[in-house]
């Protein structure tokens, strides 16, 4: 695995995860993790400046069963993978854009 590319991000899961089964391809569960930016200190707003991040997460095999079945929109986790991109045209448009996801390896509840 190539290190420059490996991440671990905490944040809430936007919605449910969506599970994808077709014949003859392999599982994967696709999701939206949005990552807010942490507090500056415990009790005070957070800055109104900071940015957001969402991120779009795929799992593969037998980690999407596991993911579709038991995580929901807002719940908190941490994920571990790493960053993929490729390109996508939309169909009906000219333009194609360039997607970054976490192909998910692990990823656990916090509470």
């Amino acid at each position: 695995m190539n290190v420059a590319n490996h991440a671990t991000l905490i944040g809430s899961l936007l919605r449910d995860p969506e599970l994808y089964e077709a014949p003859g391809a392999l599982p994967r569960a696709k999701f939206t993790l949005l990552q807010r930016p942490r507090l500056a200190e415990p009790g005070q707003p957070r800055d109104p400046q900071a940015k957001q991040l969402t991120v779009r997460c795929v799992a593969w095999w037998d980690l999407a069963h596991r993911i579709a079945e038991t995580l929901q929109a807002n719940d908190r986790v941490i994920v571990v993978g790493h960053l993929t991109q490729r390109v996508h045209q939309p169909p009906g448009e000219s333009a194609a854009r360039l997607l970054v996801e976490l192909t998910v390896e692990a990823i656990g509840t916090l509470v």
